[in-house]
């Protein structure tokens, strides 16, 4: 008896101290593990590869073990996610920023593992997928404070990730007046008479076709503009941590668009422009229409559209709000005609006598007083992306699967734009329905041409797209639900796992210098 209270009172205090025996981290997330591993080295490491010139220099490598296995790290510079004409703007000053510190690579020796992350004093944080499933790394300070502790680091997995709640009455993007009210606004958009040049009726026949499907096929590229609040960059601290969270949202969203079969429209993409971090010192700032501590989710939404983005396919302010009833995020709903919103969108006059711009959403990190884990976040930004794409919530026996008396096709859930919230671990969570493709397809077949743009990848000679090349061809196989590898449109090109998924296809950054 006196030896199994001793084991009692050790697995307690093992607990205590390291998360090693089940801790919970918060209410979303019941177990966890502490990482300690040399944050001096991995710093001295990454400046090496800042300024490394050869290839094989370039790569960084990360060692730890956790979870009853081996980590085994292999990652490089991730400049895909970025434009040339990438800028960072604060305080009325605009940057051309260092993004050295995001990174994308692999477990060596795993194959089909993928990671995607930043390293910032020394520290990685990101997400990990692995065959068993996606292990995700944070700072230990951000959740556990006021205790001197014996790692730097949590990490956890996506199975030990629980979120009860649903994204608001309808998903995460309010309820059903709020859309109505929406809809009914964006049909009020005053067009602008522009004189176009008339083409010359040259009847060139197939070949003049073919040309335009080419020129079409190549603009494949959403450009973002991304805003930051004052409360966001509260949260996270630095501009290079709000840089990170930036990147490891549109990585996520990037991975499950571009693998994603529109009607024919393939290899979607999602890169950042331009982005905009609002200080905690911008919150006295009078110019800021982001500065005050209470606004309602329309409201803030609003506050984004009234800006002119015409430079940008899309336009979205992260905030750590909040809301009520608990949404996570609003967005304008686009449409292939009859309609202004959604991608592409430029400012024009409404019937409240204000320009807008409607290419817009925003998204926040926190739900009923807590913070939501990444995983939630990057679904919810998925899904505010969709609508802005042309997908309403789904419906009908088709396109809610979750739904079912089936137990066969209920067991396979819910797709991303479903009306409530997934639990992000089954088959469909990560998917567009059916319904949602076809939404989309038509809205990208009238806009993408108006301001997408092409991406173009590193020579296919370099060694990182000779590598990426081998590496789709060996996994496409495995890959279910996805455009495959023989594809000549996505050979080549793109192709990544998602931030979620156990089995889907690696991203397009493993072409990027």
């Amino acid at each position: 008896m006196v030896l199994l209270r001793v084991l009692i009172l050790l697995l307690s205090w093992a607990a205590g101290l390291g998360g090693q025996y089940g801790n919970p981290l918060t209410k979303y997330i019941r177990h966890y593990e502490g990482l300690s591993y040399d944050v001096d080295s991995l710093h001295q490491k990454h400046q090496r590869a800042k300024r490394a010139v050869s290839h094989e220099d370039q790569f960084l490598r990360l060692d730890f073990h956790a979870h009853g296995r081996h980590f085994n790290l292999r990652m490089k510079r991730d400049t895909s996610l970025f434009s040339d004409e990438f800028k960072v703007e604060t305080s009325n000053k605009v940057l051309d920023y260092d993004t050295s510190h995001i990174y994308t690579g692999h477990i060596y020796g795993e194959e089909g593992s993928f990671s995607h992350g930043s390293v910032i004093d020394g520290r990685f944080e990101g997400f990990i997928q692995t065959h068993g499933g996606t292990f995700y790394v944070e700072p230990a300070e951000r959740y556990i404070k006021d205790r001197t502790l014996p790692f730097h680091s949590v990490i956890y997995h996506e199975d030990d990730i629980n979120y009860p709640h649903k994204y608001g009455p309808q998903g995460g993007c309010a309820d059903h007046s709020v859309f109505e009210r929406m809809r009914k606004y964006q049909m009020t958009g005053v067009e602008e008479v522009t004189q176009t040049p008339k083409e010359h009726a040259v009847n060139n026949g197939p070949e003049l076709l073919r040309k335009k499907r080419t020129t079409l096929a190549e603009k494949n590229t959403c450009q973002l503009y991304i805003q930051t609040d004052h409360l966001f960059f509260k949260y996270y601290g630095t501009r290079e941590a709000v840089i990170a969270q930036i990147s490891s949202h549109v990585k996520a969203i990037d991975t499950i668009y571009q693998t994603t079969d529109f009607s024919g429209i393939r290899n979607i993409s999602f890169m950042v422009k331009r982005i905009r971090i609002n200080t905690t010192a911008d919150e006295k700032d009078p110019t800021n229409p982001f500065r005050f501590p209470n606004i309602g989710v329309e409201k803030f939404l609003e506050l984004n559209s009234e800006q002119n983005h015409d430079d940008y396919c899309l336009a979205y302010v992260f905030t750590d709000r909040d809301f009520d009833d608990g949404v996570l995020g609003l967005a304008w709903v686009g449409a292939p005609s009859g309609s202004s919103g959604g991608i592409c969108e430029k400012s024009k006059l409404y019937s409240d006598g204000k320009k807008k711009s409607l290419n817009t959403g925003i998204i926040t990190v926190q739900n009923y007083g807590s913070h939501v884990p990444p995983k939630v976040s990057h679904i919810t930004f998925a899904h505010e992306v969709g609508h802005n794409f042309g997908s309403p919530h789904d419906s009908g026996t088709e396109c809610t699967p979750g739904e079912s008396k089936n137990l066969g096709q209920k067991e396979n859930g819910n797709y991303i734009m479903y009306a409530r919230a997934t639990s992000g671990d089954k088959l469909n969570n990560n998917k567009f329905s059916l319904c949602s493709i076809r939404n989309i397809s038509q809205v990208l077949e009238k806009k993408r041409n108006n301001c997408f743009v092409a991406f173009q990848p590193p020579h296919s000679g370099s060694p990182l797209a000779v590598l990426a090349r081998h590496t789709l061809e060996r996994y496409a196989s495995t890959l279910p639900g996805r455009v495959p590898a023989s594809n000549p449109a996505l050979t080549g090109n793109s192709s990544g796992e998602t931030a979620w998924g156990r089995a889907q296809p690696l991203p397009r950054q493993l072409l990027q210098d």
